[in-house]
């Protein structure tokens, strides 16, 4: 059974992409372009998501499927195994790789221009692409953001403070996926990229165009209009 949850308001509070109890997430983009499109897809894996019992998004996926296991449990964590993040009506995005064994950041980014009011979201995780590469993609966007994903990749995480992957099992998954990654064979320097440096990445200027505020407290919002001069 599918599952497609309207996350726009809360996906901060959500979404683990920084894993606490290392069971590494990994993040795709979609296939680069010139022209962005008006609804950008990312694709996750083995990414740990809240479930509180009073959230939209546990209301959804019971009524979806009033019978789905979250229903026995108190705020539970659940690790989706695989899913795919939808952002609407973006205005902008970059990407920025970095891979460890090249000691090399590979950088794209498109004209960028956002006004006040927009919103950005920050995704990140180990390529699903490319071996020992790490991928940082910023979206600024108007529009909504939903996660999608099929019930048979729901497995439960954590129960209060009761973690319920051992070591050994966290370890194994981590291999088991950076091994498949390696038998794709893909090189980082055959990727089609144009780096962009964008400045918005340096979180002391980001942080002169970005903030919380009352209205969003748990979303980034432009606090002001950008032309687009930064780009490098």
């Amino acid at each position: 059974m599918n599952h497609k949850l309207d996350i726009t308001n809360y996906y901060e509070t959500m979404l683990h992409f920084q894993e606490l109890i290392g069971l590494n997430v990994f993040i795709q983009f979609p296939v680069i372009t010139e022209q962005l499109p008006t609804s950008y897809e990312i694709n996750l894996e083995n990414i740990a998501v809240n479930f509180y019992n009073d959230a939209p998004a546990y209301q959804d996926v019971l009524r979806n499927n009033p019978n789905n296991f979250i229903k026995d449990y108190e705020d539970p964590v659940i690790l989706l195994k695989k899913s795919k993040l939808v952002i609407n009506n973006i205005k902008c995005a970059q990407i920025l790789m970095v891979n460890k064994v090249k000691k090399k950041d590979y950088f794209h980014s498109w004209d960028i221009q956002f006004s006040r009011g927009d919103f950005k979201i920050i995704c990140y995780g180990k390529s699903l692409d490319y071996p020992d590469t790490m991928t940082f993609i910023s979206v600024i966007y108007i529009g909504s953001v939903e996660l999608l994903f099929d019930e048979s990749d729901m497995l439960l995480h954590t129960i209060g403070t009761e973690i319920l992957f051992s070591q050994k099992e966290i370890e194994a998954i981590n291999t088991k996926q950076a091994e498949k990654i390696i038998t794709y064979g893909n090189n980082i320097e055959d990727l089609n990229i144009n780096n962009r440096y964008s400045r918005l990445w340096e979180p002391d200027y980001n942080n002169q165009f970005f903030k919380r505020t009352d209205d969003y407290s748990s979303l980034s919002v432009a606090i002001k209009d950008y032309d687009g001069s930064d780009n490098k």
